[in-house]
């Protein structure tokens, strides 16, 4: 028979094997995980077997393995391996593929967990003994920071909540805890389905290698055998994953430290009026080695908290106060508001959270309207009583008043009687001038909200006091009016002078020009005298008749 010929009958013979096994694959679905496994571990031909356990063997070189101390060892071959000196190794091919058929479904659960812990190092360690104990190991840790850490274990399905449990015991809070599950029996059966068609192809394709009478038709074989071999390597890689997964849980676990307790001091209840700017800052003594330190403002008005890390030592031994924040009530109708605040610090020596409360009192502040009198003219030297009125608003003590006269001197205080509504103040003017004073007559008085104040201004116009007066004529206003008449006259005489000696040049100017021009008119009348005109003869007139 020739070459080619043979080669085409064996090419056939093995899609006919592939198509018979992909018409099986539904069939071998129905027939469950456990005739799946079973077949899995069924020996094949010799050099099937051959080709499985060299890629069985790379497959799981990516599986962490024992783990020692809290961190990753170097994954062990697929060979049973028994736990020695408190080590674990991780299972055997054959010990997986037990746990999985044992299973009716194959789910990979995962499970995650926020642990709050007294020592992160010391909590590492007994993870991954918990881990270990239950047939596990742990997959990967971090506890790089004195203040938090990171571990990965893996243990038995079947053993899961028992860790969970464990893990637990192990924290002084579980600050948070999830598990997701995911079913991955079809793509299990389904990608065993195809390994068994894929192992078919390969025994026929070996037997046909075998067969192969010619380098050309070796090559062809070669080639297709190489193709099927690289899909089943592949499909070995992911259902030794699944299995894997699906027979040992993933635990992932979070540690935080636990803080210790911080004492704070956010001050005493506060009382504000609505919109009216509101300071606050805390006190607090955190144990040496610690240098970072947050903390945040609720303000308990809904709107967004306020967070710093500034902060300044005081004259206490030890103590700190936190940088100023600002803060304004926009309302009063939900009065009072529980104001919080909160502080974390981080350090060499651990860390420290703490936080206290005070009540935000928020009301209306009520209102003082006040009235200085009247606009007047008053003589200097002459002592003047002012009166001025103010309203007292209920709510309202400690109220006191205060005159300035805008004179430079020292303000007057008073205290009015209670029920009184005026203020009065008697005030001499030393001097007069063309400018009045303004006067402000100020009322303030203590509420729940803080001090109030109100105010009310006049002006008074001050006149020099008169001399002497005879019958209405005063010989001091006469002096003055006189004086200031001689003054205007003497003003008017200095601008005029003024005016002629800025514009001298001008007028300097203008009087030679005219002299010139006179100078040269009486010059031509000279050379050029004007002819003389005769006057004319006088005529002869008759005489009237007489009547």
């Amino acid at each position: 028979m020739k070459p080619g010929l043979l080669l085409a009958m064996f090419l056939l013979l093995a899609a006919a094997l592939v198509a018979c096994s992909q018409a099986a694959t539904e069939y071998d679905k129905s027939e469950g995980m456990a005739a799946a496994v079973a077949e899995m571990s069924a020996p094949v031909e010799a050099s099937a077997m051959a080709a499985e356990a060299a890629v069985a063997k790379e497959a799981v070189r990516s599986v962490p393995a024992t783990a020692q101390d809290g961190g990753m060892a170097a994954a062990p071959a697929l060979a049973p391996a028994a736990a020695t000196g408190g080590d674990f190794a991780v299972p055997s091919y054959q010990q997986i593929q037990a746990a999985v058929s044992a299973q009716d479904r194959i789910i990979v659960r995962t499970v995650g967990m926020t642990l709050v812990v007294s020592q992160v190092a010391q909590v590492v360690d007994a993870i991954g003994r918990v881990a270990r104990d239950l047939g596990g190991w742990v997959v990967s840790s971090d506890r790089s920071s004195k203040h938090a850490g990171f571990v990965a274990i893996r243990v038995p399905a079947q053993a899961l909540e028992d860790a969970v449990r464990q893990l637990r015991q192990l924290a002084v809070e579980v600050e948070s805890e999830s598990s997701t599950s995911q079913d991955v029996t079809d793509e299990y059966v389904d990608s065993n389905s195809r390994l068994r068609s894929l192992r078919a192809t390969e025994a026929a394709l070996l037997e046909l290698l075998g067969q192969s009478a010619d380098v050309e038709s070796a090559l062809l074989v070669r080639e297709e055998l190489s193709k099927v071999q690289t899909e089943i390597e592949s499909l070995l890689g992911r259902i030794k994953y699944l299995e894997q997964t699906a027979a040992f849980s993933l635990v992932n676990v979070d540690l935080r430290l636990a803080p210790q307790p911080l004492a704070v001091d956010a001050g005493a209840d506060r009382t504000f009026s609505v919109g009216q700017d509101g300071r606050f800052r805390a006190y607090f003594t955190p144990p040496e080695g610690l240098e970072d330190f947050t903390f945040t403002w609720y303000f308990g008005d809904g709107t967004e908290p306020v967070s710093g890390g500034g902060y300044a030592p005081t004259t206490q031994p030890g103590q700190k106060v936190t940088a100023t924040v600002n803060h304004f009530y926009e309302d009063d109708r939900d009065s009072p508001y529980i104001v919080q605040l909160e502080i974390r610090g981080t350090g060499p020596a651990g860390v420290v959270e703490g936080s206290d409360t005070l009540i935000a009192t928020v009301t209306r502040v009520p209102t003082i309207e006040v009235f200085a009198g009247e606009s007047r003219v008053v003589t200097a030297g002459e002592g003047v009583e002012y009166r001025g009125s103010f309203t007292r608003p209920e709510g309202l003590r400690d109220i006191q008043y205060q005159w300035d006269f805008g004179d430079g001197n020292a303000p007057v205080v008073g205290i009015p009687e209670p029920g009184v509504t005026n203020a009065t103040a008697v005030h001499t003017y030393a001097d007069h001038r063309p400018q009045p004073y303004a006067v402000t007559l100020t009322v303030t008085a203590q509420s729940d909200a803080g001090q109030v104040e109100g105010f009310g201004y006049l002006s008074v116009e001050v006149i020099e006091a008169q001399g002497l007066v005879i019958a209405g004529w005063s010989a001091g206003d006469t002096a003055r009016t006189a004086t200031r008449a001689l003054s205007i006259v003497a003003q008017g005489l200095g601008t005029l002078l003024i005016w002629l000696a800025i514009f001298s040049p001008l007028w300097l100017g203008a009087a030679a020009i005219a002299y010139a021009i006179i100078r040269w008119r009486r010059y031509r009348a000279r050379r050029h005298p004007a002819p003389t005109i005769p006057p004319p003869a006088p005529t002869e007139t008759a005489p009237p008749a007489m009547p």
